[in-house]
């Protein structure tokens, strides 16, 4: 482990740390610090700080991860989070804070994402203050580590407590504890922390403001969501702009639907079962030599796979969506992939007001099935959160642009 730069940062453990500790209890600066510590956990990787930083949260958030970790436990690690970026990426060039805002949305929390350049310090301060007085909502910063003094490029690292001393003081704790310890350091320096540019984006870093989704999402069965979006921030543009694209020329509903269902026939599903080959816990794996290990697993699987027979048999009893669709395989995927489509406001105004209206209707009646809605709410969230990373990255030239960003 690194020492600390001793002229501005302040070790958690230190005696002046705990004075500082103590200042911010007896204020009530310290009501995230209860949760996130009982969570606390090491990055996996060297790039993983941020998905280390985001299964902190989920996890102090007690967020269900809606797939079995080790029967009968479902708890977040770092290994599921894999929706905006595959791990593989992830692990060679760790996330940008537009990701991160993504990964937090498909994974079922609200986030208010804020870049340096788009705020100000009085609302940073303000904005560290409500997290840190708070349980329920809890703050992720991204900064750069040299503005700290600290070895190192960009990092991510939740924010554990504030208190008013020195103008400010904001208690980091940093997920990469095997190179720093947790820290305070004075709140004007973070903020100053949080301008450099990522040049992975040329845009600045930021924070996020991150607590449970309003509304559960995830379907009424033991092994929790079954489908998710079968595309990340890179494949998501050339997925969409022919989507969008009939959107935009289709003059009825069912034409509109005929070449929509005519470009999905000649792709993969974008949407996909959580586990086409693993069953949902893939740790440890199928794999292992433990035999009661691979029961479990495999008796995992064949739940999952008995929930996702009862769904087909629940959508085509009660989904007029899926009524309409041609052919068997993947007919139950892209009738999700669709009525998520269909609710999206982005896509919705690309359409001509008479389509419009009988798409909102169709997507209405469907939708007033509950675990039909639910399947489908999960999948358009991930859907406009991954578009919306996109956006923010300016990685997505195509027509899909929501219009309250163009």
């Amino acid at each position: 482990m690194r020492e600390l730069p001793k002229e501005h940062l302040i070790g958690y453990d230190t005696p002046q740390g705990k004075r500082l500790f103590a200042k911010a209890l007896a204020e009530g600066g310290l009501e995230a610090f209860f949760p996130l510590s009982q969570q606390f956990l090491t990055q996996n990787e060297p790039a993983y700080c941020g998905i280390g930083t985001l299964c902190m949260i989920l996890n102090a958030l007690k967020v269900d991860p809606t797939v079995t970790w080790r029967k009968p436990w479902r708890w977040f690690t770092q290994e599921m989070l894999d929706c905006c970026q595959p791990l593989e990426v992830v692990k060679e060039k760790g996330i940008t804070l537009a990701e991160f805002s993504c990964l937090a949305k498909c994974n079922g929390l609200d986030a208010i994402t804020r870049f340096a350049d788009s705020t100000s310090f009085e609302a940073f301060h303000e904005a560290v203050k409500v997290c840190t007085f708070s349980s329920d909502q809890l703050m992720a910063v991204s900064y750069s580590r040299a503005s700290l003094g600290q070895t190192g490029a960009g990092h991510f690292s939740p924010v554990g407590g504030y208190t008013s001393e020195n103008g400010g003081m904001v208690l980091i704790l940093d997920v990469a504890r095997f190179k720093y310890p947790s820290y305070w350091v004075p709140i004007g320096m973070l903020f100053e922390s949080l301008i450099p540019k990522d040049p992975a984006t040329n845009q600045p870093r930021g924070y996020s403001m991150l607590r449970r989704h309003r509304t559960d999402v995830f379907s009424p069965n033991p092994v929790g969501s079954l489908l998710r979006l079968n595309a990340t921030k890179s494949t998501w543009p050339p997925l969409a702009k022919p989507l969008y694209k009939a959107g935009c020329s289709s003059s009825t509903y069912p034409t509109l639907l005929q070449t929509l269902t005519h470009h999905l026939s000649a792709i993969p599903t974008p949407v996909t079962s959580r586990s086409s080959e693993e069953p949902p816990n893939a740790l440890p794996s199928l794999h292992c030599r433990n035999s009661h290990t691979l029961l479990a697993n495999v008796e995992n699987k064949l739940t999952y796979e008995r929930h996702i027979d009862s769904f087909l048999a629940h959508l085509e009893a009660k989904s007029s969506m899926y009524a309409g669709l041609e052919g068997e395989f993947t007919r139950m995927e892209k009738a999700v992939f669709l009525l998520s489509l269909f609710g999206m406001q982005s896509f919705l105004g690309m359409l001509v007001p008479a389509v419009k209206k009988e798409v909102v209707e169709a997507v209405g009646r469907d939708l007033e099935d509950e675990w039909v809605y639910r399947e489908v709410m999960g999948v358009r969230r991930q859907m406009e959160s991954v578009e919306k990373c996109c956006w923010e990255e300016k990685e997505c030239l195509c027509a899909t642009a929501p219009r309250a960003l163009r």
